[in-house]
């Protein structure tokens, strides 16, 4: 690579917004380093970027593992000497009822929403800091800014690194290096293919309810009708949903501006959806109890 070619690494690349924005990046101009946990899952985006003649390369990552962590960011730094630009992306839904789920199911989801952003971000900074500039974009939610049933768990991990990242630009911004904050709702990706449900809610990889002839949860949870509501919704609204490619270009969007020396502001946050811009200003305008209310309507009926 020349000197001056910008690096970005994306965490969670196989597929969805990960994917997309790996491929946005690559396509503008930035060596991308596209990491995987599973590198069996690279196969497509190789193929991408062969046929268009663009700089990606994709790399084991587990943002689990310190090891992991440590060792791919290591090699990365080592044979370019700089990231320029790091995107958190990595991470998965942990949906249901907060009493349906034992200890460890929640100890995951944090480890892998929050722990491994901090894992990976702990690992670019020191050379963002030396050089003084870079950009850490970390993709929360939606279920970052409001909480709402059947995410007690998920909505607690994004509002933990909606507050790490507010923290973290104050400490940042003496080092030229800037948080950009991305709060994508509900978006056309693998994410409910990988989604994580108590097995008693009797729910398949398509988000059927397949356990009983009610088309609800099974009556084991003693959270079945909120929690079978928010399901049926949540579903709906996923195959209506804006494609991962709507947030990859926003996020594109968003670097642009943050990278261009005339805009000095340290954070930047992106909301991104209709869902999304409507909810979060609807709990800016409205009080506690009106905006309960008006969620509870929209989302369990």
């Amino acid at each position: 690579m020349a000197i001056n070619d910008k690096v970005a690494v994306v965490t969670g690349s196989s597929s969805g917004i990960g994917f997309e924005t790996s491929l946005a990046l690559a396509r503008n101009g930035y060596h991308t380093y596209a990491t995987i946990r599973d590198i069996r899952k690279s196969k497509k985006i190789e193929a991408i970027s062969v046929r268009e003649n663009i700089l990606i390369k994709t790399m084991e990552m587990d943002v689990n593992c310190d090891t992991s962590v440590k060792e791919t960011m290591d090699k990365i730094i080592s044979e370019t000497g700089r990231i320029d630009v790091l995107v958190n992306n990595a991470g998965y839904g942990l949906f249901g009822a907060l009493e349906d789920f034992d200890m460890d199911s929640i100890r995951n989801q944090f480890e892998t929403n929050v722990f491994g952003v901090i894992r990976v971000a702990k690992s670019a900074l020191p050379i963002m800091r030396d050089r003084r500039e870079g950009l850490i974009v970390n993709v929360t939610s939606l279920a970052g800014l409001i909480g709402v049933p059947a995410e007690s768990v998920y909505a607690s991990t994004k509002f933990a690194v909606e507050g790490l990242s507010e923290s973290l630009s104050y400490e940042l911004e003496p080092f030229g290096v800037r948080i950009i904050i991305v709060e994508p709702g509900v978006i056309n990706t693998s994410f409910v293919e990988d989604l994580v449900v108590p097995d008693l809610y009797g729910i398949n990889k398509k988000g059927q309810f397949v356990q009983n002839k009610e088309n609800e949860p099974s009556s084991i949870s003693n959270y079945h009708d909120t929690i079978g509501k928010f399901l049926k919704y949540y579903y709906s609204a996923m195959s209506n949903a804006p494609h991962p490619q709507l947030v990859a270009s926003e996020i594109l969007q968003a670097i642009k501006k943050t990278s261009n020396k005339a805009n000095s502001s340290p954070i930047i946050r992106v909301t991104i959806g209709s869902d999304s811009q409507k909810y979060s200003k609807l709990k800016r305008e409205l009080g506690d109890d009106a905006f309960h209310t008006m969620l509870r309507r929209d989302l369990l009926g």
